[in-house]
């Protein structure tokens, strides 16, 4: 016995089309779920992956300004070696005065 679409009630036919229909839905539904997982899955390892390397950027900018600093102080202890050596040696010497007794011996050909 088929009952009247107008009732709201739906013949076999229609009954089987729907649930063809429910189970093409769901179906897709489970895939759209399996989808969106697996994005997620890759979303949380991706920001994970970006986590490592900002923590490693980070690392080799402290590295770098380290040896940064380790440079300019050695720059530093170079010029200031390079300065120390640059003094002329007469000026480390003592002056001569002439003496008396040093004109003497010289006039007198000591």
């Amino acid at each position: 016995a088929v009952v009247s679409t107008q009732s709201g009630h739906y013949g076999r036919g229609e009954n089987e089309e729907l649930r063809k229909q429910n189970t093409i839905l769901t179906s897709r539904q489970e895939s759209i779920i399996r989808n969106l997982r697996a994005e997620t899955k890759v979303k949380m390892e991706l920001f994970s992956a970006l986590g490592d390397a900002r923590r490693q950027a980070e690392e080799l900018n402290h590295k770098l300004e380290q040896r940064c600093r380790e440079n300019d102080m050695l720059k530093q202890r170079v010029a200031e070696a390079m300065a120390v050596s640059s003094f002329p040696t007469s000026s480390f010497s003592v002056p001569t005065t002439t003496t008396a007794a040093d004109t003497f011996y010289s006039a007198n050909g000591f």
